[in-house]
């Protein structure tokens, strides 16, 4: 069963280049923040809900990251904003898949009230139990219906739309399969930042667990030889490429 898939821009972050890449120089370096929108017959989904509104005017729901990222983020950017342009009410029962839970990911929750969380066991576990620097609860733990699944899991029973399971970046990242009319399409979030890192460039310079990041980094691999597009998570030229296309989105910087 085919769905439509539509990249919704929340938002770009500005941080050194040798963040995001082993070996990278400290210049600046620009990346977009995703949300993705999918329309299934059943239900209307949300993978990742981008930046928190707030940071429109302040740094402060990226506490202490806050001197590692720079949030550019216009007024009526973020996920409430971008689900109105293209005709959803951000207070509908949405189903949201989480990749997992750092700020730039689940800062958007705070404008779907009704929404239904899917994130990974290991990953809802690690990010409400204390680690106060990679994980801020309050952008996230906020009295939303929560489902926890373990490994891959596919939402609606047909093929259409699957989490799959890739940890490493996060104790629990999950990256999502959906299948659209143009054929299978896999949202990589962070288990790869860009199209460079799938050609086997520099990974980033942290990470929970190095060997799991790699063996993710091979199953998005293996899924791109059995025909599916992967689309990095932060990759700059990639995104203008798809919102020119047709997604919601602004320019960026």
């Amino acid at each position: 069963m085919a769905v439509e898939l539509v990249p919704l821009e929340c938002g770009w972050i500005r941080q050194a280049a040798s963040l995001l890449e082993v070996g990278a120089s400290d210049d600046p370096l620009d990346t977009p923040i995703p949300a993705w929108l999918i329309r299934h017959p059943k239900e209307t989904v949300l993978f990742d809900t981008g930046l928190h509104p707030d940071l429109v005017r302040s740094p402060a729901t990226m506490g202490r990251l806050a001197s590692l990222f720079t949030a550019m983020l216009e007024e009526g950017g973020s996920i409430r904003g971008r689900l109105q342009e293209v005709g959803i009410d951000p207070e509908s029962p949405l189903t949201v898949i989480l990749s997992h839970c750092h700020f730039d990911h689940v800062g958007g929750l705070c404008e779907l009230p009704n929404a239904r969380l899917v994130v990974q066991r290991a990953e809802w576990q690690a990010a409400t139990g204390g680690d106060g620097l990679t994980y801020n609860p309050a952008l996230y733990d906020l009295g939303h219906e929560v489902t926890t699944i373990d490994g891959d899991h596919d939402l609606f029973g047909d093929g259409a739309v699957t989490c799959l399971s890739t940890p490493g970046h996060s104790a629990g990242h999950q990256s999502l399969r959906v299948v659209t009319a143009d054929g299978p399409v896999v949202l990589a979030s962070d288990a790869c930042y860009f199209v460079r890192t799938l050609d086997g460039g520099a990974l980033p310079s942290f990470a929970h667990d190095l060997e799991e990041q790699k063996r993710s980094l091979e199953r998005l691999r293996a899924e791109r030889s059995a025909g599916a597009e992967v689309i990095p998570g932060h990759d700059a030229e990639l995104w203008r490429r798809l919102v020119g296309s047709g997604g919601q989105h602004r320019s960026g910087p």
